[in-house]
């Protein structure tokens, strides 16, 4: 028996889970709507049944002044027997009086008092009673006569008329209660569904939305709420899918591009080998020493394209350290100059700061931006590499009198596989990723890069770094 009664708890639990989120919000809202009317009903019932106690007691005051003093203004060997003397008060509504004496014979009382009530402690306080599914509320005074000793004054309000009004009253509010709750769930049921309209949008939109087709966006309409907001950052959420993915192609196409040139060339030289090579000693030195060239350079960028994966995915690992800036600046340019001799390197200025930095990776971004520079600037031109303290920013800029770049082509240059002058760039071994690279070191110690370059004068990159 256990067994099935936790199973339908459960099997309910799963249905209340499964059912649509306008339908949660109708018996939520429901459920709310009822307890704010229950309790609002039971403050009004309470503040209703409270007033009229409150004018049932003052009612009781009122006949207990009328009885005492007709009782004192007549001398004390008057007959409290005397009907004229309760007369007064028979006009009160559902009140009646009995006097007693100590024995606890009647001397004198109200037609319709028929209560039983006892003369017992507290006197003169208002007390309240349930007797035979009537509600009472009396008070007994206590008074002393010369001619009947002690004797007792039961004054009783019956509440009838006043429970029969908080029935009807009760009975009223239910009903309202009831057509209030039934209109809740209608209009919040209709309501939910029209304010949840933006939702099903977005559903449909995304069920319409795949890996072959990113063109579809959401029509936002309406105020701006939470919904709105809600659609326009799912819009903007496909845009940038649909430029990572567009990226994606693009970058597997140029990656398959620049590695189909090596390929070839090994494949012809392994051809070429196959054929001559065996007999010909010339040719398969040649072949040996051009598919060594091309397989260098196919490691080159294969290590440049993981090297900017991994910086893309957030994978690429960063140990920074404080080290002397101007130092590193000074190696590069030393090692430079041992390895290139018709080029003149020079430092301007260089400040001596420390940084928090990446070793490694400003020192390979310096090397890209040097080689860069070697490579498009002719013979006997100059290249600098200078760096400048600025407040709590550092910047560190290269500059060189090489052949410049072409305004409209400034923007491009940091894209992949993007050279100015794609000739010379096959010339020079250059594929494209050199400052790619560099901008995403640039980019990962959250620094800023700038090229000014003017054709046939010259080129200058800007690095700005937070020291």
């Amino acid at each position: 028996m256990n067994f099935k009664i936790m199973g339908s708890k459960i099997m309910n639990l799963k249905m209340i889970k499964s059912a649509k989120i306008s339908l949660k919000l109708t018996v939520i809202y429901a459920v709310m709507f009822s307890l704010i009317l229950l309790i609002l009903n039971a403050s009004i019932l309470y503040g209703i049944k409270y007033y009229l106690y409150g004018q049932a007691n003052k009612q009781i005051e009122d006949v207990k002044t009328i009885v005492l003093t007709n009782i004192t203004s007549r001398n004390e060997h008057g007959d409290l027997s005397d009907k004229e003397l309760i007369s007064d008060v028979t006009s009160e509504q559902n009140i009646s009086i009995r006097i007693l004496n100590q024995s606890g014979k009647v001397l004198n009382k109200s037609k319709e008092f028929n209560y039983k009530i006892t003369s017992k402690e507290p006197f003169d306080k208002i007390i309240k009673i349930k007797e035979d599914d009537k509600h009472l509320v009396y008070k007994i005074l206590k008074m002393k006569t010369q001619k009947y000793g002690v004797i007792y004054i039961q004054i009783v309000k019956w509440m009838g008329n006043e429970y029969d009004f908080m029935q009807i009253l009760f009975i009223l509010m239910a009903i309202a209660d009831f057509i209030g709750m039934i209109a809740s769930i209608i209009l919040g049921y209709a309501m939910s569904k029209k304010m949840l309209e933006p939702i099903n949008r977005i559903t449909k939109a995304a069920d319409n939305i795949s890996i072959n087709n990113l063109l579809g966006r959401i029509e936002v309409e309406g105020p701006d709420d939470e919904l709105k907001r809600l659609g326009n950052t799912f819009n903007k959420m496909i845009d940038r899918l649909q430029e990572s993915f567009d990226r994606q192609i693009q970058f597997v196409s140029d990656a398959s591009h620049e590695l189909r040139t090596p390929i070839a060339v090994i494949q012809g030289y392994a051809n070429l080998i196959d054929r001559w090579g065996k007999d010909d000693r010339k040719a398969l030195e040649k072949s040996i020493h051009a598919i060594k060239l091309e397989t260098n350079n196919m490691t080159n960028l294969v290590e440049k394209l993981l090297f900017i994966a991994k910086g893309n995915s957030g994978n690429q690992r960063i140990k920074k350290e404080n080290f002397l800036l101007n130092d590193l600046i000074c190696e590069v340019i030393s090692e430079t100059k041992l390895i290139d001799h018709s080029h003149t390197i020079s430092s301007d200025k260089n400040d001596s700061i420390s940084i928090f930095a990446d070793y490694k990776m400003i020192k390979q971004m310096l090397r890209i931006l040097i080689d860069n520079s070697i490579k498009f600037t002719s013979e006997n031109g100059t290249i600098d590499i200078s760096s400048r303290v600025e407040c709590s920013t550092v910047k560190i800029t290269v500059s060189d009198s090489g052949m410049g770049i072409p305004e409209d082509e400034i923007q491009n240059i940091f894209e992949r596989f993007y050279t100015v002058d794609k000739s010379r760039s096959k010339e020079k071994g250059g594929t494209g990723l050199g400052l790619s690279i560099a901008k995403l070191i640039v980019d990962v110690h959250n620094g800023t890069i700038d090229v000014e370059s003017k054709e046939g004068f010259g080129t200058k990159i800007t690095v700005i770094l937070n020291i």
